[in-house]
């Protein structure tokens, strides 16, 4: 009898906090996703341009650093199996160059995630992707640190960043998942 009543408390806490997440109809807003306009692993210009309309997330991928690298991009492949029916979902990617190597195989970092045609790996000269580097620094510098290279920022369809999470959480990929949701919820309303 016990059991049974704590697995009914359990269980009415998960339905009520899940369904605390599943209501919420606004997300925050930390500003404009900074302008860009660099290529992806087929050659395609990617900038705010190409993905208006999208509800997309960004993200960097450092080829020096193969332990983030790793875990960011299976985070990023998990977004990726969930993007599969989503027509109006991007993922996007920006490949930080190595210093001995300063254009990266985009096509060869897409084989070996199995990317969709959701995920592109966009890349630029150095001084570009820096000052994009520098660009995306300012809006998480109020978050719980200023690392961009290990956040996802999830982007709306007008271009607003409406979240910022630390990709090396286990919880991350869920939590885009969810806004995602809310995103896509706000606007079929």
């Amino acid at each position: 009898m016990a059991l049974a009543a704590i697995g009914f408390i359990v269980l009415g806490y998960f339905s009520w906090n899940a369904s605390i997440r599943r209501d919420r109809t606004e997300l925050p807003r930390y500003g404009s996703a900074p302008e860009f306009d660099l290529k992806d692993q087929d050659g395609t210009q990617w900038n705010q341009e190409r993905l208006h309309g999208k509800i997309w997330v960004a993200g960097f991928i450092d080829i020096a650093d193969s332990g983030a690298n790793a875990l960011l991009g299976s985070r990023f492949a998990e977004l990726d199996q969930n993007f599969r029916s989503g027509e109006q979902l991007a993922l996007i990617s920006t490949v930080l160059p190595a210093v001995d190597h300063p254009e990266p195989k985009l096509a060869d970092l897409s084989r070996r995630y199995l990317a969709s045609s959701h995920w592109h790996f966009v890349a630029g000269t150095p001084g570009q992707i820096h000052e994009l580097l520098d660009r995306w620094k300012q809006i998480a510098t109020g978050q719980a640190n200023g690392n961009v290279a290990s956040r996802f920022f999830l982007v709306d369809s007008e271009g607003g960043i409406r979240g910022v999470y630390d990709g090396r959480s286990p919880e991350a990929v869920q939590r885009v998942l969810e806004d995602i949701g809310t995103l896509l919820r706000s606007a079929a309303k």
